[in-house]
Order: C-alpha cells, then sequence, then structure tokens
C-alpha cells in the first residue's frame, strides 16, 4: 500500500510486508547521501542489523548509533549527545538519518535532524504499532522536559515513511495495546466504523496480516486528512489530541511509569466523560470505549487523580492551554468530534473538569 501526504514538501508512506527489503534500498540509493541509523537500545538487534545490511549490500555508507530506550530519555540531553557523536564523526549536511524504532525514536531523531546543520533529511522506519500510525506521520518532532511531554521540538516532515508490518511480530503485548489506543482515538473522533472495527477484532488483529494492514491503513488515512488539513495544528489538527491533554498530564506526573499507550487511555476514558458532563455526548460511548480498552488489556490504573492540585497545575503547563486555561477537544457523537465557529478544542468550566476528576479519581484508583 502507499499514501502521499500532500504537505510542503510531499511524502510517501508505504505500507506492507516486506517492504524494507523491497523498497528501501532502491530508494535509499537515489538520495546520494551518508546514512545514520538511529535507533534505541530496545529495537531487536536483528531488525537493526537487517536495516544495516540491506544498506551495505546496496553499496552505501551507513553506521548505527543507539540511544538509551524509553520516554525519560526523550530530552535535550539525548539530542545533544547525539548531535556531539554525529560531528565527533564528521558528518554534515550529505547526511541523511533512518530514525529506526517507536515514537520516541521518531520524535527525537525527526528533531535532531531538523536543526543539525540547520536540518538534514530523515527517513522513519517505525517499528511498534503506535509509531506507524501516529508518531511517523505528520512532522511533530520534540523532547520532554520536567515541565512536561514534548514542550521543545519543531514542524519537520520526513522524507519517507517505511512501515513494515513484519517488524510486529517480535512486538511486546504492551506496545500492541499502546498501538491500538492512538487506533482507537482516531476511530472516536472521525470513524465509527474502524471503533466496530476493533470491537470484533480484539482476539484476531494481532494473528490475520490481511485485517491488521486494513486497520493500520484506516488509521493512517484519518491522520493523514486531518494534517494534510492542518500542518501547524491551528485548527482542525488539534482534533488529534483527543485524549493526550490529560494523558500527558498523567505521563508527567507518573514519571513515565505508565506507558504513552496506557496514559493516553486513561486521558480518553477522562476527556469523553468530561463530553458526556458538557451533555455533548451519550453515556453509552464512554461505556464502550472502557468495555474496548479493557477488552484490548489496557492497565487502568493511577494515583494521579489523587493530587488535584498537582493535576490541575500540570494541565496548565500543557502546550495547548490559553492564558492558563486547559482547552479540550469534545465529541458530539462516536466518531464526531465537535467544531462550532471554527473552534475545534474548548475551555471547559471549573464544575464540568471538577465532575469528570472526581470520577477519575474514584474509577482509576490510588494503586
Amino acid at each position: 500500500m502507499h499514501l502521499q501526504i500532500k504537505l510542503n514538501p510531499p511524502y510517501p508512506i508505504y505500507l506492507g510486508s516486506g517492504i524494507l527489503s523491497e523498497l528501501l534500498p532502491d530508494y535509499c540509493r537515489s538520495l546520494n547521501k551518508r546514512f545514520v541509523i538511529i535507533s534505541d537500545d530496545q529495537v531487536p538487534t536483528e531488525t537493526v542489523l537487517n536495516v544495516k545490511h540491506l544498506l551495505d549490500d546496496a553499496g552505501l555508507d551507513a553506521r548505527v548509533f543507539y540511544f538509551p530506550a524509553g520516554e525519560i530519555h526523550k530530552t535535550r540531553e539525548t539530542k545533544a549527545c547525539l548531535e556531539n557523536v554525529l560531528l565527533d564523526w564528521q558528518y554534515g549536511r550529505d547526511t541523511c538519518l533512518l530514525a529506526l524504532g517507536g515514537g520516541v525514536t521518531t520524535d527525537l531523531v525527526g528533531f535532531l535532524a531538523s536543526t543539525y546543520c540547520r536540518g538534514i533529511p530523515v527517513i522513519y522506519l517505525p517499528t511498534t504499532l503506535l509509531a506507524m500510525v501516529d508518531a511517523s506521520i505528520g512532522g511533530k518532532t520534540g523532547v520532554n522536559t520536567r515541565h512536561g511531554k514534548n514542550l521543545i521540538g519543531t514542524f519537520y516532515q520526513p522524507l519517507a515513511v517505511f512501515m513494515d508490518t513484519d517488524v510486529l511480530k517480535t512486538l511486546p503485548p504492551e506496545q500492541w495495546s499502546n498501538g491500538v489506543v492512538e487506533i482507537i482515538k482516531h476511530a472516536l473522533i472521525a470513524n465509527a466504523e474502524l471503533f466496530q472495527k476493533l470491537q470484533v477484532s480484539v482476539d484476531s488483529l494481532k494473528n490475520n496480516p490481511q485485517l491488521l494492514l486494513e486497520i493500520i491503513h484506516e488509521s493512517c488515512l484519518i491522520k493523514k486528512n486531518i494534517v494534510e488539513g492542518d500542518e501547524k495544528e491551528s485548527g482542525l489538527r488539534q482534533w488529534l489530541n483527543y485524549g493526550h491533554t490529560i494523558g500527558h498530564a498523567v505521563e508527567s506526573l507518573e514519571e513515565y511509569r505508565l506507558s504513552h499507550g496506557q496514559a493516553v487511555a486513561i486521558g480518553l476514558l477522562v476527556e469523553t466523560k468530561l463530553s458526556v458532563e458538557a451533555g455533548f455526548l451519550a453515556a453509552s460511548v464512554l461505556d464502550d470505549l472502557e468495555k474496548l480498552l479493557t477488552a484490548y488489556q489496557l492497565r487502568l490504573k493511577t494515583a494521579v487523580f489523587q493530587n488535584r492540585k498537582a493535576l490541575l497545575h500540570q494541565l496548565k503547563g500543557d502546550k495547548k492551554s490559553k492564558e492558563g486555561e486547559s482547552h479540550f477537544v469534545m465529541l458530539n457523537k462516536m466518531g464526531s468530534a465537535r467544531v462550532m465557529d471554527d473552534a475545534y478544542a474548548f475551555p471547559i468550566g471549573s464544575v464540568i473538569l471538577e465532575r469528570a476528576l472526581d470520577w477519575a479519581a474514584e474509577r482509576f484508583g490510588k494503586n
């Protein structure tokens, strides 16, 4: 499968089984560049060496560098370390980076590419379901700070994205669940039929390659259409933040002990509760969402809602806040996010927010 992301500049997404070996060598050979493969140290060695050997066999100059895995290492310090390695190796503007890994890798290496030598090309090779359906599309790059997630970064588009579903065969169960959360988010805001497909695919998604390809493709189409309409997140693209305002606060306050998918799953539930409390959305949607997240074995426990003051402080620091007031994406119904007077995210009255946070404190427990 092939998608074209129509931004400036446009770039292709190649999706399928075996596309790394089929397409990557010829694509890279056409660039006339030196290559640095950057991966986190939890990507299977076999996957990294496979990409290295593909480039070696094509007669290309390619080296590999690893950095420590995890959101806790998605920092300015890690970026500086990578920059120093590239400078020590005397790589210049004739270099193309290959970001091989999950969402942390694409965010970090994309940011690195956007500033190194004032900008060098980057190709994304996502190895997780989450990175395929979310982080590798749309050009958001960035790092975390002690103040919150992704507060430092750029919009910078890759040259191309190669989504080889063969690499998902070694994906741990938790990483599967993380990726499904982002697909669920896309379904909630834009495609009720996709939500229904996920409901009936709980036991078959991993083991049905054609079904998996279809669901990834449908999810990518949703994000493609949104980012093409609003690359820099001035309006429509705010919909993609659904579940992430609360989710990012949970991640930060948990000091990344919860995975991104777990935190966003909790965020989806709380923000869906906000739409119910505001009178926009039927409560049955919240029930269906909770059942689906549970079916995909998401761990929905956190203590952050027990400390209301810390949570509200974290929400005020979110990059989507305006004048210190949190804004949230809302749903009208399953598959339909709310837009009104050209606004795609809305301030929420304190009474409604407090009711939702009270519900969350009881629902997610203290453990």
